[in-house]
This record gives structure tokens, C-alpha cells and sequence, in this order.
């Protein structure tokens, strides 16, 4: 199960468990589990994201590199 599909059962848990006859300890505690793994699995998700984008970032600076001429000082 990717993380998407987690966050994506996780989110139709939430809706459920708001209209499920539960007791109101059980439905608020597993209100708040399923809304911190939808946090952590959202946070996972960016972090993967920035560490491809640092990567794009590191190989186009190889590709394309910088020599003295092209920058331009103002004074």
C-alpha cells in the first residue's frame, strides 16, 4: 500500500468514524490516531518530494555550470 493510498483510506476512516454510533472516548481517540497518521504519512510525502528536488537541483547544476564571466558585480 503506498502512502497515498494510506492517506486517501485514512481520510475515509475520518468520515466514518463522524457518522459511526460510536462512544464518544473510542470515536474521538480514533479521530485523533487516524488524523496524526494522516499528518505523519503527509509529512513523509513531502519530505521524499524535497529530496528528489534537491537532487534535480544538484544534477542541473552540474549540467550547467557557472563560469566567472556570466556574473554580472554591480557596484
Amino acid at each position: 500500500m503506498s502512502k497515498y493510498t494510506a492517506i486517501i483510506f485514512l481520510g475515509m476512516l475520518v468520515i466514518v468514524l463522524a457518522v459511526a454510533g460510536l462512544p464518544p472516548l473510542v470515536r474521538t481517540s480514533l479521530l485523533v490516531l487516524s488524523g496524526l497518521g494522516i499528518a505523519v504519512l503527509g509529512y513523509l510525502s513531502s519530505v521524499v518530494y524535497c529530496s528528489n528536488c534537491k537532487k534535480l537541483i544538484d544534477e542541473a547544476d552540474q549540467a550547467l555550470p557557472a563560469s566567472p564571466e556570466d556574473i554580472t558585480t554591480t557596484s
